[in-house]
This record gives structure tokens, C-alpha cells and sequence, in this order.
């Protein structure tokens, strides 16, 4: 009798205590809830949203292989506390249709009360862009547009994002200008004459381009006489370089080879150019040039 008594006394004082770890349970957890809840109101009501703005976006460097655009945000602190540095992802567009993209973060985070910059350099490759849009060869520029998403990670407050836009146009590559070609007999005398032929090569590009491969073949009465390459330099940047080459050509050398050409006072002559540019953009295209002239036979 005494045992059961006992028996049921323990189980009424474990269901007590049960009841009293669950009220516990309960009150901790309006307890961690409000205090959540008044940390949250407490941080955002202390939090001052940082500053973002587009500050610049300019061409960083520009040449024959392609161009980097540099977009600079300034972000301002305005807080008493360090923040998180952004997280900055982009998206690049050529006439409305997206090309690149990327993200650009950091471990770093911005003082207190100051302001930074952050850079997202976007690298455009000339030979993607007209291997992508065909049809832009010939044309000075394209218009575009750099979309940013900058993300703050601010703790308990949870992600924070600004979305910026910017729209301009990226100059494209130009081919090369050939004019004025020309072809004359500088000076001849009993043994040979001496050749010269010229042309302007004018780079309508604000970057130089590198030298030119020029080769050549010097027809003489419709037949191959000479052909070999001509050396030149680069071309500068929005200018004219005149490329200028002398031919000597000994009779001796030509009569051995056309007998028939001793019996004539002049024969026509060409002078076939062939321009390889060298840029990745206009890759496999030559360009072809002819200069007629005529040759004296003594």
C-alpha cells in the first residue's frame, strides 16, 4: 500500500516537472522572439543605409585587340560602424543583347563614416564582338548598356540591393584606307631602271596598328618578274603613313628571262599589292591593290 502511494507521488511530481520545463520552454522562446524582434527594430532604426552612386565609367584602355570599359561606384558609409563591402554583379549588353557578365567582391569592408570606390573593369574582345554581330564590321561604334546589382550583406538585417544602369557606345575597329597609289621610273639608264611605287595607308583608328604585311608581285607585260614582301612600320593612331618602295630591275636579268622584250621601246607593267593588317578583328582578310605602269626598254 505504502509502495504504490509512493509510486504515484513520483509520477505526479514528474509530470509537475514536465509541465515546468515546458512553461520554461515557452517564456524562452517569447523571450529570444521579442528580443529579436527589438534587435532588429534597434539595428534598423540605428542603420543608415549606405550611399551609392555611379561615379564614372570611361574607356580604360583601347587597341586593335579590344577595349576595357572602368566603371567606378562611390559608396559612402554613413554609419558610426564598418560595413560589409558590396558585392557588385553585372551584366554586360550590346543592343539590348547580353554579351558578359561577372561579379566583383572583396573581404575588405568600408570604415565608418567614409566613403571608397569600387572598380568593375568589363574587357570587350573585338574578334567576339564581329564573330558574334556580324553585321558591325564597317561601323565606328555600338551602342551598349552595363546593368550593376550591388548587394550588402548587413547582418541581421539581411541582404540589401541598389541596381544601376548605365548606356553609352564602345568605338569599334576600322579597317584600313588605301589611296593614292602610284607608280613611277625614278631613274634609268643603259643597264636598268629603278622603280618606284607608293601609296597612302591611312588608320581612321585612335589606337596605332601594327605593321602591315605587305607582299608583292611586279608583272611585266603580263607575266610574274618579281614578287617578294615589303617592310614597313606600324601605323599611327588617326593618321596617314605614305608606304614608299623602289624596284631596281636590271635588263640583263629581264631580257634572260623575256628574250622578246629586247625588241620593244615599252612594255605595260603592274605592280600587285597584297595588304595583310594583322588584326584579330579583320583576320584572313587582304587586301588586294594594283598599279599599272610602263616599263622603257632602254
Amino acid at each position: 500500500m505504502t509502495a504504490g502511494l509512493n509510486g504515484y507521488r513520483i509520477s505526479v511530481m514528474k509530470k509537475s516537472f514536465k509541465r515546468f520545463l515546458f512553461r520554461i520552454a515557452v517564456v524562452f522562446c517569447i523571450f529570444c522572439t521579442v528580443f529579436l524582434f527589438t534587435t532588429c527594430q534597434t539595428v534598423s532604426s540605428v542603420f543608415s543605409e549606405p550611399l551609392v552612386s555611379l561615379y564614372s565609367v570611361e574607356i580604360a584602355s583601347i587597341s586593335f585587340v579590344g577595349t576595357q570599359l572602368l566603371c567606378r561606384l562611390q559608396v559612402e558609409n554613413p554609419n558610426a560602424f564598418d560595413i560589409p563591402f558590396p558585392e557588385v554583379g553585372w551584366e554586360f549588353f550590346i543592343n539590348t543583347n547580353s554579351f558578359i557578365s561577372g561579379v566583383v567582391s572583396n573581404n575588405q569592408r568600408i570604415r565608418a563614416r567614409n566613403s571608397t570606390f569600387v572598380e568593375i573593369p568589363v574587357n570587350l574582345d573585338y574578334l567576339e564582338i564581329f564573330n558574334t554581330f556580324t553585321s558591325f564590321k564597317g561601323r565606328k561604334d555600338v551602342d551598349y548598356k552595363i546593368a550593376l546589382a550591388v548587394k550588402f550583406a548587413i547582418p541581421v538585417l539581411g541582404d540589401k540591393y541598389w541596381h544601376i544602369e548605365h548606356e553609352d557606345a564602345v568605338p569599334l575597329p576600322q579597317a584600313p584606307v588605301i589611296s593614292m597609289p602610284s607608280m613611277r621610273v625614278e631613274r634609268a639608264d643603259l643597264t636598268g631602271v629603278q622603280v618606284v611605287a607608293s601609296v597612302n595607308v591611312e588608320n581612321p583608328n585612335i589606337f596605332p596598328l601594327p605593321p602591315p604585311k605587305i607582299a608583292y608581285d611586279y608583272l611585266v607585260n603580263r607575266n610574274s618578274f618579281i614578287n617578294s614582301t615589303i617592310d614597313s612600320g606600324p601605323l599611327a593612331a588617326s593618321s596617314v603613313t605614305p608606304i614608299v618602295y623602289r624596284l631596281d630591275i636590271s635588263y640583263a636579268d629581264l631580257f634572260r628571262n623575256f628574250s622578246a622584250l629586247q625588241l620593244l621601246g615599252s612594255v605595260p607593267s603592274l605592280f600587285n599589292m597584297e595588304f595583310d593588317f594583322g588584326v584579330p578583328a579583320f583576320a584572313g582578310e587582304i587586301v588586294n591593290l594594283q598599279i599599272p605602269g610602263t616599263l622603257p626598254m632602254r
